[in-house]
Protein backbone atom coordinates (compact mmCIF):
# COMPACT_ATOMS: atom_id res chain seq x y z
CA UNK A 1 0.00 0.00 0.00
CA UNK A 2 0.90 3.52 -0.83
CA UNK A 3 1.29 6.33 1.97
CA UNK A 4 -2.38 7.13 1.32
CA UNK A 5 -3.19 3.57 1.83
CA UNK A 6 -4.04 3.44 -1.92
CA UNK A 7 -2.75 -0.38 -3.20
CA UNK A 8 -1.39 -0.64 -6.53
CA UNK A 9 -4.13 -1.89 -8.23
CA UNK A 10 -5.93 1.33 -6.90
CA UNK A 11 -3.07 3.26 -8.82
CA UNK A 12 -2.67 1.47 -11.82
CA UNK A 13 -6.78 1.95 -12.11
CA UNK A 14 -6.15 6.19 -11.28
CA UNK A 15 -3.64 6.12 -14.02
CA UNK A 16 -5.54 4.94 -16.66
CA UNK A 17 -2.79 2.06 -17.01
CA UNK A 18 -4.98 -0.71 -18.62
CA UNK A 19 -2.17 -3.03 -18.86
CA UNK A 20 -1.02 -2.69 -15.38
CA UNK A 21 -4.31 -3.40 -14.21
CA UNK A 22 -4.77 -6.27 -16.12
CA UNK A 23 -1.70 -7.44 -15.02
CA UNK A 24 -1.76 -6.77 -11.21
CA UNK A 25 -5.28 -8.78 -10.74
CA UNK A 26 -3.94 -11.73 -13.40
CA UNK A 27 -1.21 -11.97 -10.97
CA UNK A 28 -2.64 -11.74 -7.27
CA UNK A 29 -5.26 -14.18 -8.34
CA UNK A 30 -2.64 -16.54 -9.91
CA UNK A 31 -0.15 -15.90 -6.69
CA UNK A 32 -3.01 -16.20 -3.80
CA UNK A 33 -3.72 -19.90 -5.20
CA UNK A 34 -1.18 -20.62 -5.33
CA UNK A 35 1.01 -19.26 -2.64
CA UNK A 36 -1.22 -18.32 -0.24
CA UNK A 37 -1.59 -15.16 1.74
CA UNK A 38 2.25 -14.78 2.23
CA UNK A 39 2.65 -15.10 -1.22
CA UNK A 40 -0.34 -12.97 -2.32
CA UNK A 41 1.77 -10.09 0.13
CA UNK A 42 5.13 -10.80 -1.78
CA UNK A 43 3.53 -10.51 -5.49
CA UNK A 44 1.21 -7.48 -4.09
CA UNK A 45 4.30 -5.66 -3.09
CA UNK A 46 6.14 -6.57 -6.56
CA UNK A 47 3.34 -5.98 -8.76
CA UNK A 48 2.93 -2.02 -7.09
CA UNK A 49 6.78 -1.76 -7.27
CA UNK A 50 6.27 -2.84 -11.34
CA UNK A 51 3.03 -0.14 -11.00
CA UNK A 52 5.51 2.42 -9.99
CA UNK A 53 7.98 1.67 -12.52
CA UNK A 54 5.70 1.63 -14.96
CA UNK A 55 3.65 5.13 -14.10
CA UNK A 56 7.34 6.50 -13.53
CA UNK A 57 8.00 5.46 -17.02
CA UNK A 58 4.81 6.71 -18.61
CA UNK A 59 5.37 10.28 -16.41
CA UNK A 60 8.65 9.97 -18.40
CA UNK A 61 7.15 9.53 -21.77
CA UNK A 62 4.47 12.27 -21.13
CA UNK A 63 7.43 14.92 -20.24
CA UNK A 64 9.47 14.00 -23.29
CA UNK A 65 6.25 14.47 -25.25
CA UNK A 66 5.51 17.55 -24.09
CA UNK A 67 9.11 19.28 -24.44
CA UNK A 68 9.37 17.46 -27.63
CA UNK A 69 6.21 19.67 -28.63
CA UNK A 70 7.15 22.52 -27.00
CA UNK A 71 10.29 22.79 -28.88
CA UNK A 72 8.35 22.07 -32.08
CA UNK A 73 6.32 24.73 -31.39
CA UNK A 74 8.83 27.41 -30.52
CA UNK A 75 10.44 26.20 -33.89
CA UNK A 76 7.22 27.07 -35.95
CA UNK A 77 6.76 30.26 -34.46
CA UNK A 78 10.18 31.15 -35.02
CA UNK A 79 10.08 30.36 -38.67
CA UNK A 80 6.23 32.14 -39.06
CA UNK A 81 8.46 35.31 -37.72
CA UNK A 82 5.63 35.52 -34.23
CA UNK A 83 8.89 34.49 -31.91
CA UNK A 84 12.55 35.90 -31.91
CA UNK A 85 15.83 34.43 -31.30
CA UNK A 86 15.53 35.33 -27.32
CA UNK A 87 12.01 32.80 -27.51
CA UNK A 88 13.34 30.10 -29.02
CA UNK A 89 16.68 30.06 -26.62
CA UNK A 90 14.00 30.00 -23.79
CA UNK A 91 12.08 27.31 -25.05
CA UNK A 92 15.52 25.35 -25.69
CA UNK A 93 16.71 26.33 -21.86
CA UNK A 94 13.09 24.94 -20.35
CA UNK A 95 12.67 21.52 -22.39
CA UNK A 96 17.16 20.55 -23.05
CA UNK A 97 16.42 17.70 -19.79
CA UNK A 98 12.72 16.63 -21.38
CA UNK A 99 13.79 16.25 -25.01
CA UNK A 100 17.52 14.98 -24.53
CA UNK A 101 18.82 13.65 -27.18
CA UNK A 102 15.26 14.46 -29.80
CA UNK A 103 15.28 14.99 -33.47
CA UNK A 104 13.07 18.45 -31.86
CA UNK A 105 15.86 19.51 -30.12
CA UNK A 106 18.48 19.05 -32.44
CA UNK A 107 16.25 21.26 -34.78
CA UNK A 108 15.51 23.99 -32.27
CA UNK A 109 19.37 24.13 -31.42
CA UNK A 110 19.62 24.25 -35.11
CA UNK A 111 17.56 26.88 -36.37
CA UNK A 112 19.10 28.96 -32.89
CA UNK A 113 22.50 28.65 -34.02
CA UNK A 114 21.27 29.86 -37.43
CA UNK A 115 19.05 33.33 -36.51
CA UNK A 116 22.37 33.59 -33.96
CA UNK A 117 24.62 33.74 -36.74
CA UNK A 118 22.22 36.00 -39.05
CA UNK A 119 21.87 38.79 -35.99
CA UNK A 120 25.36 38.35 -36.00
CA UNK A 121 25.78 39.10 -39.57
CA UNK A 122 22.71 41.69 -39.22
CA UNK A 123 24.43 43.83 -36.81
CA UNK A 124 27.91 43.57 -38.77
CA UNK A 125 26.21 45.40 -41.82
CA UNK A 126 24.47 47.78 -39.86
CA UNK A 127 27.77 48.52 -38.40
CA UNK A 128 29.43 48.85 -41.53
CA UNK A 129 26.52 50.84 -42.59
CA UNK A 130 26.65 53.44 -39.43
CA UNK A 131 30.25 53.69 -40.22
CA UNK A 132 29.47 55.31 -43.91
CA UNK A 133 26.93 57.34 -42.85
CA UNK A 134 29.35 58.29 -40.13
CA UNK A 135 32.20 58.90 -42.46
CA UNK A 136 29.86 60.98 -45.43
CA UNK A 137 28.32 63.01 -42.34
CA UNK A 138 32.18 64.17 -41.84
CA UNK A 139 33.21 64.72 -45.32
CA UNK A 140 29.96 66.17 -45.87
CA UNK A 141 30.88 68.28 -42.60
CA UNK A 142 34.31 69.44 -44.09
CA UNK A 143 32.90 70.26 -47.42
CA UNK A 144 30.36 72.52 -45.89
CA UNK A 145 33.32 74.07 -43.32
CA UNK A 146 35.89 74.72 -46.36
CA UNK A 147 32.70 76.20 -48.32
CA UNK A 148 32.23 78.31 -45.41
CA UNK A 149 36.12 79.23 -45.08
CA UNK A 150 36.46 79.93 -49.00
CA UNK A 151 33.24 81.96 -48.56
CA UNK A 152 34.90 84.27 -46.00
CA UNK A 153 37.81 84.61 -48.06
CA UNK A 154 35.74 85.89 -50.63
CA UNK A 155 33.94 88.40 -48.59
CA UNK A 156 37.26 88.95 -46.97
CA UNK A 157 38.60 89.89 -50.60
CA UNK A 158 35.89 91.90 -51.85
CA UNK A 159 36.32 94.35 -48.69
Amino acid sequence: RSVRGETALQLAKEKGHAECVRALEEHSSTAAEAEGETAVAESAEQAAAAAREAAAAAEAAEARDAAEAALREAVEACERGDADLEALRAAINANTEGADGSEALRAARRLRDELAERKAREARALKRQRQKEEKAAAAAARAAERAAEQAEEARAAEE
